[in-house]
């Protein structure tokens, strides 16, 4: 069940106390009607019918909040049904027949708030079926066995029955409503959606805690979801021990799992920690596949009664949803693994071109000065002095690399004042003076977009003060209707090739820098990039903002 605010939530109980208000009501006005109004009375079958209507609703009145009263929509749905139909069986009076057609108007008002359209149209049904059981009772005070009566109530059994089992109906499209829901979301959202559907799961099965592990080996990804969440809110435990989950024969229904785990008798897979951890006494669980590819396993655990053997099929049944959900995490923990492949790639290319070659040099230049002491010491100590000079070019460099590995902070009023920040750091660190310009508004856009064009911003000037040679930046930040426009102009070397180029055509070519297109790409943006050898370089790029 998806969750809803605090206010959502009262309104609901609102309704199901005023809902239980009019039930009880209902009941003393039929109990008046018979006791006070009507001299011969109802009949023995007549009063027991009405005691237990207005005790069973003062009891749903007393009870209208408790979780087993909520739980149990449909079977109230039932029992109103019920009363119903045995209030008109053994009430003749008018003052009866009023009060049947309030009832049959609250009937349609719970049915038409608590659950969907299809109750609606089983209570009319029953309505009409009522009224033609009306007409051949023929105004009798003691019910008749007719060919009509019996008909109708085997019609009116038949949609009780209907009315009852359409919970699996409503639970499965609920599921299946929240997997869908989750397409396009982010991770904490889609475990949230998992939470919900497992939620669901519970109240269908009647059991205490549902489990939902998955898996992806090539990245040694091993997860789980369960309801009820161990801290509160929703989260995805990311753990090998969640292992454990894996195995050949992950289908059960079981109700001793502690005699069976390890026998013959048990033909399922079900790992002696998780019983343990989990306190199971009984089960019931089925894998999860996408595409052919098993992904998962669903597992409901501690039921107050047993499992039977056709509740693996319904479970069964919603397990694509599931799968759907848990494919879309993979998919989006496979992206970050890529991504997290790239920046070590980049990382270690960077420390290679940068930091790593000032070392070797450093390494070259002593072993020269050991050379030169014995022969030379005059040039020894000349060499020595442009040593101290490559070792405080060489902790700058470090200092620069290490702050380039240190995550983009974005807890401030705006974009422009983090890229801001970034703008003061480069100028300390490089002594080259950087125009900034920036629009009146303040700039703030979601978290993961903020990091991407922080991110982006950095590289620039990392990469004018690693290669450019420049003693002048010019930056500029700017919103332009739903999109972001981000200039950074320079008077360095250029790049070894000359021209303006696209985002496209610099990938078609393999020119420019790499992770600023990559983010580029991600982000849906433009960028145009104009290098002019010996001159400078200009880097232009536009972000919509959806």
């Amino acid at each position: 069940m998806t969750s809803s605010p605090p206010a959502a939530g009262l309104t609901r109980q609102r309704g199901s106390f005023y809902m239980a208000l009019f039930r009880a009501l209902l009941a003393g006005l039929y109990l008046a009607a018979e006791a006070g109004l009507n001299p011969a009375g109802p009949g023995g079958a007549g009063w027991a019918v009405i005691a237990l209507f207005v005790l069973y609703s003062g009891g749903l009145l007393a009870g209208h909040a408790s979780p087993l009263v909520r739980q149990s929509r449909l079977w109230v749905l039932f029992l109103d049904l019920t009363f119903l139909l045995s209030l008109i069986f053994f009430g003749v009076t008018w003052q009866g027949v009023t009060l049947a057609a309030l009832f049959y108007g609250f009937l349609v008002l719970e049915s038409w708030a608590q659950q969907e359209a299809r109750e609606v149209i089983l209570i009319a049904t029953a309505l009409a079926l009522v009224a033609y059981a009306a007409r051949t009772h023929g105004g009798r005070a003691a019910f008749a066995v007719t060919v009509e009566s019996v008909l109708f109530l085997l019609v009116v059994a038949g949609l009780l029955a209907f009315l009852v089992s359409d919970e699996r109906y409503l639970a499965e499209r609920r599921i299946a409503a929240i997997a869908n829901r989750s397409g396009g979301a982010s991770i904490p959202a889609t475990v949230t959606s998992m939470r919900d559907a497992l939620e669901e799961l519970c109240r269908w099965f009647r059991c205490s805690h549902a489990l939902l592990a998955f898996w992806d080996e090539r990245y040694d990804h091993f997860c789980l979801c369960r309801y009820p969440p161990p801290g509160g809110a929703p989260e995805l435990e990311e753990s090998r021990e969640w292992s454990v989950f894996r195995g050949e024969r992950l289908d059960l229904a079981a109700n001793d799992v502690t005699a069976e785990t390890g026998t013959e008798a048990a033909p399922y897979d079900l790992h002696p920690h998780l019983i343990k951890k989990f306190e199971i006494h009984n089960a019931l669980g089925c894998g999860l596949s996408f595409e052919g590819q098993l992904v998962g396993r669903l597992l409901l655990i501690n039921r107050p009664s047993p499992f039977r053997p056709p509740m693996l099929k319904r479970l069964q049944q919603v397990a694509p949803s599931f799968a759907r959900l848990v494919r879309h995490v993979t998919i989006i923990l496979e992206v970050e693994q890529a991504a997290y492949e790239r920046e070590r790639s980049r990382v270690a290319q960077d420390f290679h071109d940068g930091p790593l070659q000032s070392v070797i040099s450093f390494q070259m230049r002593v072993h020269t000065i050991a050379k030169l002491l014995e022969r030379d010491p005059a040039k020894a100590a000349a060499e020595l002095d442009q040593l101290q000079e490559i070792a405080r070019r060489q902790v700058a460099d470090m200092r620069t690399f290490v702050n380039a590995m240190r995550p983009v902070e974005t807890n401030t009023s705006s974009l422009a004042a983090a890229a801001r920040r970034l703008v003061d750091d480069f100028q300390k660190e490089s002594n080259v003076p950087v125009t900034f310009v920036s629009g009146p508004e303040p700039i703030r856009l979601p978290g993961k977009i903020g990091v991407d064009i922080l991110q982006i911003i950095r590289e620039a000037l990392h990469n004018i003060y690693k290669h450019a040679e420049a003693t002048h930046v010019q930056f500029s930040l700017e919103q332009n209707d739903k999109q972001l426009v981000i200039a950074v102009n320079d008077n360095g070397r250029g790049f070894r090739f000359g021209g303006k180029y696209t985002l496209e055509e610099l990938e078609q070519l393999r020119l420019g820098p790499n992770s600023i297109k990559q983010r580029m790409r991600a982000l849906g943006g433009e960028m145009s990039l104009d290098s002019q050898p010996g001159t400078g370089t200009s880097l232009r790029m536009k972000i919509p903002l959806y």
